[in-house]
């Protein structure tokens, strides 16, 4: 670091080193243009890859179950479609603009250190939805065996009863967990071609499998004809109807919670600014709106012509049902539904868990953890936490996971608000890369202190719902607590937001509104080398390749 005095300024000259240290790698630092491939279709594409799912599939069976008629789910289901398509649009602009991830953004309201926090708690998350997707997957590969090999449903079951699971669920399992592997390798970047692939197949699947059950019931099934009489729930009323679908609401956005505060991760590719809202506002709706409503009508139709067999929210399972009542024919569609939405678990999987989480522990330990070595990580603590325990005996764990939004929401609000009303769009990209006392977003000792206390504020009020829902038998609380926990999202990303404008407004941040003078990283074009340069024939691409940028900084 360099000090210069020259007219009454000082000019510090600092350097954004040219390797991996704790704070940057090729990884994490901006991507030059080369890096930048995902076009407007590309971004349809893969949100439709992504977001047409099981788990959306059958997103619906929730808000039935607690007495709301389909009408009332889907109302329910449009309203946070609405809600997490406008976020998403939010979150994704600094990554699009700046192209940096989700965890280099945070480094501007919580500092270099501080980003650390929200990073363990993304972690945790792609950890844990690593494994249930997995096990998802796992499901649908058990299914395409059975349609080639019906005597794979039959294999001799060497587990206790209870395990969770059968021999057979753990040998598809492996399998799905195999297949993911190869793909955790490839760059991010990469994932084009599999995407669209991927999106055109899951579609037609989903519409082949909706239109088979519709024509063969003949109408909407009873779900739709007598709710009542499927799930024994009368009709809700009043205030009562009002606070459950308040509260599917706010659980159809927890879902989503943590994909909304990545989006960064992926925008940062687009070849242009922007272009990764056309993804956004386009497939996003269109997947969580029709999933939901495919699920529905399907589910309904098949316990019309299934009647007894259990509800069958869980697409696989349906498939598993239509191979044992249909015709022995029926074992070729059955193979290529699950074939698409064994894609569509790649990619949910890989893409949405394993490679997101990946960016995180890159981003937290990037001297020696790049992006395939953080998602291969996630993918061995994905198996070690026993999914088919977590999805066959554990409903807590997975009212904790999915209501961890109470954790998410303020971090959310802390950084929507520091980057669209605080900054104004405008940072200083090269200070997010430098640990020490010149930068702007070092603060103190790489914590801005004004994150930790809007966070606090913004999970309080949430905390005794949440807890009375992970554990209702231990925990017992007022039915108002209960109400601001089924509002607790919009509640806390509010709460998070407006602590943190006042707190910088008591107490400005610096570096506020700024941004570098030069194109410190070669972000916004290519470089610029001599041409009988060895980058020049090969191309930087790696940060140990690239040149050292210099910036200067002035304080007066």
């Amino acid at each position: 670091m360099i000090f210069n005095r020259t007219h009454g300024a000082i000019t510090q000259s600092s350097q954004v080193p040219g390797h991996a240290t704790s704070y940057t790698n090729s990884d994490v630092i901006p991507l030059p243009p080369s890096r930048r491939t995902w076009s407007k279709k590309v971004f349809v594409f893969f949100w439709f890859a992504t977001a047409m799912n099981i788990a959306e599939w059958s997103g619906a069976s929730a808000s039935l179950a607690l007495g709301l008629t389909v009408q009332q789910a889907i109302i329910v289901n449009l309203t946070s479609t609405i809600i997490i398509t406008a976020a998403l649009v939010i979150s994704g602009y600094g990554g699009g603009q700046w192209h940096v991830p989700f965890a280099v953004i945070n480094r501007a309201p919580w500092g270099l250190r501080g980003s650390w926090f929200p990073l363990l708690n993304r972690v945790l998350l792609s950890c844990c939805w690593y494994g249930v997707q997995g096990w998802f997957g796992g499901q649908m590969t058990k299914v395409m065996i059975g349609a080639i090999w019906p005597s794979f449903y039959d294999m001799p079951n060497t587990f206790r009863p209870d395990a969770a699971m059968e021999t057979n669920d753990l040998v598809a399992f492996v399998i799905f967990w195999l297949a993911c592997l190869p793909l955790l390798l490839l760059k991010p970047e990469s994932y084009r071609i599999p995407a669209i692939i991927s999106a055109v197949l899951v579609l037609i699947a989903a519409l082949a499998v909706f239109l088979w059950a519709f024509v063969k019931q003949g109408n909407g099934g009873p779900l739709f004809s007598n709710p009542e009489a499927v799930y024994g729930i009368g009709n809700l009323q009043g205030s009562q109807l009002a606070w459950v679908m308040v509260r599917c609401i706010n659980s159809g956005i927890g879902g989503w919670a943590g994909g909304i505060l990545y989006q960064s991760d992926f925008s940062r590719y687009a070849v242009h600014p922007g272009d990764q809202v056309y993804g956004q506002i386009f497939s996003i709706p269109l997947c969580l709106l029709g999933s939901n409503i495919l699920g529905i009508v399907t589910t309904s139709c098949a316990r019309g012509f299934y009647p007894n067999e259990p509800l069958l929210w869980k697409l696989y399972d349906l498939l598993q049902a239509i191979q044992r009542n249909e015709a022995p024919a029926a074992r070729a569609a059955v193979f290529f539904a699950a074939f698409a939405f064994f894609l569509s678990q790649l990619s949910v999987t890989v893409v949405a868990c394993g490679v997101v989480g990946g960016m995180d522990l890159a981003a937290l330990c990037p001297r020696y953890i790049d992006i395939r070595r953080g998602s291969l990580i996630i993918a061995i603590i994905g198996i070690c936490i026993n999914p088919w325990k977590i999805m066959n005996t554990a409903n807590s764990f997975i009212s904790a996971i999915s209501g961890y939004a109470v954790f998410l929401g303020p971090l959310t609000g802390i950084m929507f608000a520091d980057y669209h009303l605080l900054r104004h769009r405008r940072i200083k990209l090269s200070h997010l890369f430098l640990p020490q006392i010149g930068s702007d977003y070092w603060f103190w000792h790489g914590l801005n202190w004004r994150a930790p206390i809007a966070w606090v504020l913004g999970v309080w009020a949430s905390l005794p719902g949440f807890c009375a829902s992970v554990t209702p038998a231990s925990v017992i609380v007022s039915d108002n607590w209960v109400h601001v926990y089924y509002l607790s999202w919009p509640l806390s990303v509010c709460i998070g937001a407006l602590v943190w404008m006042i707190l910088n407004t008591i107490s400005p941040a610096p570096g506020i509104g700024e941004v570098d003078d030069d194109d410190v990283f070669g972000t916004f074009e290519e470089l610029q080398k001599p041409k009988d340069s060895k980058e020049e024939k090969e191309g930087p691409d790696h940060l140990s390749e690239s040149p050292t940028y210099t910036t200067s900084l002035e304080h007066a």
